[in-house]
């Protein structure tokens, strides 16, 4: 009874950690010219690979992070 009492609350765990993450939609393929912070909000500016205007989206803090400006998005959150 006790192993499944434990093996419950790890997995209760699991599931409250994976409603946590920040699924955000990806930005175009580019070079990465701009990093904004606004408040607890993190955005990248993308000049994209095919030509077209630079695009601003929304990423996760992580994602934030990982790309520098002049990097390859997404190369830079993948890797």
């Amino acid at each position: 009874m006790r192993r499944l009492a434990a093996a419950l609350l790890v997995l209760t765990a699991f599931a409250s950690l994976a409603g946590c993450a920040q699924d955000f939609d990806r930005g175009p393929n580019g070079q990465v010219t701009d990093k904004v912070k606004d408040g607890k909000k993190f955005y990248l500016v993308v000049n994209p690979a095919k030509g077209g205007n630079e695009k601003k989206f929304r990423v996760s803090k992580y994602d934030y992070h990982d790309c520098n400006r002049g990097s390859k998005y997404p190369k830079c959150v993948d890797d």
